[in-house]
């Protein structure tokens, strides 16, 4: 991965800054004034230290030896909550997913009451994707598959099978629809539709004319009443474009059921794990 590609993707975490203090080298982020990722840039030594449990970094040390090693420059105390990642030729999604770590650890070191404060999104703003925003649903449709308490997330490939993909393959077609929500310069939800009723039909299909609702929040803004308001004002473009309904499927289990009823989604028919939900416009 390329460095302005590591470095843009942690200064787009919640909070984020960018801050030089020790120099130029290393480059650090940091959440709420606490240090999650280091980078060091010199092409000939490139490497990121981040910040993680001691679990996890002696997981991560196991998997790759030599390659994940203890934190660098750490003090012996320190080095096993950081490990230092020697980029070259390592995993793209493996070390997006030990920055998601790095980020996350330094976010629970807060009090609960903090962790609510940095967390609490104001003055969010519902707005149209824009093109160059739509590889982005690529994420949100992987952070809206429903998973029961204590289950493992699957691997984030399994967006690829065609079952998820025709959620949004080749978005921004003729009955395409997205809003997102952002707040503070960063995209916390999209709500979108399409019309499912090819070769491979949503879960959500019930003809050929209807579009499909698929919706996602990032799991650490939920609940903020982020999703309701997308889907409330997905429902007004709805109508004023001359859909005469709109369809989802969800599973039995998902809190997000109880929201759908709100909003005034009925009860089409029952599957197995399922409801499939019709809201006349």
């Amino acid at each position: 991965m390329r460095l302005e590609d590591i470095k843009a993707y942690c200064l787009n975490k919640w909070k984020s800054c960018e801050d030089y203090p020790f120099g130029d080298i290393p480059i650090c982020y940091k959440l709420n004034g606490k240090v999650f990722a280091q980078i060091y840039p010199n092409q000939e030594d490139f490497k990121i230290t981040l910040k993680c449990t001691a679990e996890a970094g002696q997981f991560y040390r196991q998997v790759y030896p030599g390659v994940v090693v203890r934190g660098y420059h750490c003090p012996p105390v320190q080095q096993p909550y950081w490990n230092t990642v020697y980029l070259e030729d390592f995993s793209d999604e493996e070390l997006l997913n030990m920055i998601d770590h790095a980020y996350d650890t330094v976010l629970h070191s807060f009090s609960k009451k903090v962790q609510r404060q940095i967390l609490t999104a104001d003055e969010i703003e519902i707005r149209p994707i824009r093109p160059e925003e739509y590889p982005l649903l690529k994420a949100f449709l992987y952070d809206a598959i429903y998973l029961p308490e204590g289950a493992a997330a699957p691997p984030r490939e399994i967006v690829n099978q065609p079952e998820l993909a025709v959620y949004i393959t080749d978005f921004g077609q003729l009955n395409d629809l997205c809003l997102v929500a952002e707040a503070c310069g960063h995209i916390l939800g999209a709500a979108w539709t399409r019309i499912l009723a090819g070769k491979v039909k949503g879960y959500g299909n019930v003809d050929d004319h209807t579009p499909e609702f698929a919706i996602s929040v990032k799991k650490v803004f939920r609940r903020q009443g982020i999703g309701s308001k997308l889907m409330q004002e997905m429902i007004v473009l709805l109508k004023n474009k001359g859909y005469e309904k709109v369809s989802l499927s969800v599973n039995k289990d998902n809190y997000a059921y109880r929201m759908y009823q709100k909003l005034g989604f009925q009860i089409l028919r029952e599957q197995d794990e399922d409801y499939l939900m019709v809201l006349a416009l």
